[in-house]
């Protein structure tokens, strides 16, 4: 598809100035003596990594490299306690038993994600690509005092890389499966001592990996543009500035919103009727939909690849993002000021029959803008007391549309547009941490408290589309409603340091995800117009060490997390004049646990031999859960207490293991092997047969080669060699149990350059 925007322009041209051999910067030597040493944000203050008491994953841009993470969807190779999901545009992470299960713009996620510290309010933002970027923290476990609403789970933090006072130009072409092909680049611009400028950009296209009944239809293929540009401003040594812009284009096929398959249907064979207890039959439920599932069911193609509709999955995304980071260094203080805006929308269809019938196609439009604006005074010195105290506001406006079984040759009718909703959310919330040294250099202890105060306002209307279902018109219907939402959330920390590479730690704290509304209950006022905040009360303890002069390093947590009225979605069958489909209700119904225990090891056991390894064992399930509505086309009420919650495997562990060998010339080849092994989990509340994921591998493997200068690369690499497809969504819908897979087998190549 061709790229109306323009950004293949500014990504050539960025190759083209970074591939001028007359500028020339070394890259970083790959031969490795000891464990690389990451400084992490997880405290709103640059730290090394082993001297933060919180369970923190960092990859470095050269992990992301090394491992073809292109994307959030691949970074659970690497890290412990954490599940990635994915449907349609949405991304679905589950950290530590906490899952991302409401998507719709009538909550928030549960997983809070930021980029260069500005908050991301949309699940589906969370897929924004790695461009340029020196750092992703994964941050397990509530992060509800420096960071406040919606990390009940944890954190996403990205962080870009900033310009800098030096030279440096790089770019690579990426070459793969499915026709892959990326380009992208960047470029940094010492204008003069106080003023820097740094710009990225990526141009990636490939062919879909889930097969259509014709080429056209096939689905998960990417068209990404994406151009980011940054300012670092220093007129002073006081003071710095540094502005980022950057823009994000997704289109092509998408991957429908609910899931592109039916896995199959629950009868009772006894009586032919639909029983969520029964025996699993491989049947797609459709017309005339009597209740005979036996006899009325379709046969499903057993391909997990296989999308049999006739309609054009369709996804176009667009985020314009604008930051600014602050600071100034008073001496005993620092100001700083983060401020952020979002013009952001995404539209994605899907065609809910899963079959070559005309008709039910539904299709969900959004679009927001978000400002947020955060203040922080923090200490700055040597001396026994660090402290941080803040404010932050954050607003949201969005207008969303769902529109629900439309005619496939006359979609802007009457009835076409089953929801529309105009929701706005106003966030205010201050917050303090402080930490004081009772032992210098071998105790502290922190204590942190933050107050949130969320209003959200909802106000129905009616829109109209045209024939590609696009909006065309929003117009209120004057109906109203308004909620706030208030919460404080605490952490109190002790931390104990043996000497300067070994530290023990313990935390108590509290999380909580903001309550919201459910839009079906503007259409029927049965339906529970709202539900409340769910909260976490979390407690851990672990300990981070390096041994051998830094060439091992060694973090070992253990946690305990106690839900409370948690967030549940539930599905109900709503019939419109164009045909029958389901809504999702969120309910505060259910308490839950999680605790388990995380490891992970880091070593350079001899000169060039890198290791690295995690393991994670968990459990999470539902306390009290009881009187669950039947998913869609079955009846009664259900008791999901003592079930699993969805994306918590018991054991997970990763490894990788690579070796730099040293040439003649100068040289270096790297061959590396990356292993992913997964107990079994479900993924839905239910906890069936069909939404259950067994136990599975993957390996990676990749070959790099670099020049004795360091300047020049090219790497070999297949993800998935074993062609493991695995299920990442979930959900009952009214034809069935919906399903979404994960991406098969990838190889391909890559050639970069660095000055």
């Amino acid at each position: 598809m061709s790229n109306r925007y323009g950004l293949t322009g500014i990504s050539f041209a960025v190759l083209a100035l970074a591939a001028s051999p007359t500028w020339g910067q070394s890259a970083s030597d790959p031969e490795t003596t000891t464990v690389e040493e990451i400084v992490v944000t997880a405290q709103r203050r640059a730290e090394n990594l082993q001297d933060v008491p919180v369970a923190v994953t960092a990859l470095s841009s050269e992990t992301l490299r090394d491992n073809d993470i292109r994307d959030l969807s691949r970074v659970e190779v690497l890290t412990p306690g954490f599940t990635f999901g994915k449907s349609g545009s949405d991304a679905r992470p589950a950290i530590r038993g906490v899952r991302t299960e409401n998507v719709g713009v009538s909550g928030d996620p549960s997983i809070g994600y930021f980029s260069d510290n500005v908050y991301r309010s949309r699940a589906s933002q969370a897929n924004e690509p790695f461009v340029d970027v020196a750092r992703v923290e994964i941050q397990r476990g509530p992060q509800g005092t420096l960071y406040g609403r919606n990390t009940f789970g944890g954190n996403i933090a990205i962080s870009s890389n900033a310009p800098t006072e030096e030279f440096a130009a790089g770019s690579s072409l990426t070459l793969g499966s499915f026709n892959r092909v990326a380009v992208d680049g960047y470029v940094n611009l010492p204008i003069s001592d106080m003023l820097q400028l740094r710009i990225a950009a990526l141009r990636e296209t490939m062919d879909g990996y889930v097969q259509g009944v014709s080429d056209d239809l096939d689905i998960f293929d990417r068209d990404t543009s994406y151009a980011r540009v940054g300012v670092r401003f220093a007129p002073t040594p006081q003071l710095e500035a540094v502005l980022r812009y950057s823009r994000w284009i997704e289109q092509g096929t998408g991957g429908a919103a609910f899931g592109y398959r039916v896995g199959g249907i629950f009868v009772n064979p006894a009586t032919g009727n639909f029983d969520i207890n029964g025996q699993p039959f491989l049947l797609r439920y459709d017309l005339p939909r009597t209740g005979r599932p036996l006899i009325e069911g379709i046969p499903i193609n057993p391909d997990p690849l296989f999308y049999g509709g006739d309609t054009r999955l369709v996804q176009d995304l667009e985020q314009n993002a604008w930051s600014a980071n602050v600071s100034y260094d008073f001496g005993p203080i620092i100001f700083s000021s983060i401020t952020g805006y979002i013009d952001y929308q995404v539209f994605r269809n899907a065609d809910n029959d899963f079959s070559l019938r005309a008709g039910n196609v539904d299709g969900q439009e959004d679009k927001l803008e978000s400002f947020s604006q955060e203040f922080q005074l923090a200490s700055n010195g040597d001396g026994p007391l660090d402290w941080i105290v803040g404010y932050f506001y954050f607003n949201e406006d969005v207008t969303a549309s769902f529109f629900s079984s439309c005619p496939t040759l006359a979609r802007d009718t009457v009835g076409c547009a089953f929801a529309a909703g105009l929701p706005e959310t106003t966030s205010n919330a201050v917050f303090g941490q402080a930490s004081w040294w009772a032992i210098p250099d071998r105790l502290r202890v922190t204590g942190g408290v933050r107050y949130t105060e969320d209003e959200k306002v909802i106000r129905r209307a009616n829109a109209r589309t045209d024939a590609n279902q696009r909006l065309t018109s929003v117009t209120p219907t004057g109906q109203e409603f308004d909620f706030t939402f208030s919460e404080t959330t605490w952490r109190v920390n002790a931390e104990y340091h043996l000497d300067d590479d070994r530290m023990l730690y313990a935390t108590a704290s509290t999380g909580f995800r903001s309550g919201g509304f459910n839009a079906g209950f503007f259409t029927n006022p049965a339906l529970p117009g709202a539900f409340g905040p769910e909260t976490v009360t979390a407690y851990e303890v672990g300990s981070k060490n390096r041994f051998w002069g830094d060439r091992l390093q060694l973090n070992l947590s253990a946690y305990r997390n106690n839900f409370q009225d948690l967030q549940v979605q539930n599905q109900f069958l709503i019939v419109t004049p164009t045909g029958t489909t389901t809504t999702s209700v969120i309910l505060n119904a259910a308490e839950a646990h999680s605790h388990g225990l995380e490891l992970e090891v880091q070593a350079v056991p001899m000169d060039n031999l890198n290791v690295a390894f995690s393991a994670t064992l968990m459990e999470a399930q539902y306390d009290d859960y009881r009187n669950v509505p039947a998913p869609a086309n079955y009846t009664g009420f259900l008791d999901y207490s003592g079930n699993d919650v969805p994306y918590s495997p018991s054991l997970k562990l990763t490894g990788q293991v690579g070796y730099d060998f040293v040439l003649g010339s100068g040289a270096v080849v790297t061959p590396q092997v990356t292993v992913l092994y997964s107990d079994e989990y479900y993924l839905t509340d239910t906890n069936t047969v069909l939404d259950l994921q067994d136990a599975f591998a993957k390996v990676d493997l990749r070959v790099s080669w670099v020049d004795a200068s360091r300047r020049y690369r090219f790497d070999v690499f297949a993800n998935n060699v074993g062609d493991e497809v695995t299920l990442n969504r979930a959900t009952f819908g009214s034809r069935g149990l919906n399903q979404s897979y994960d991406a098969p087998r990838m190889y391909g190549i890559r050639l970069s350059a660095a000055y």
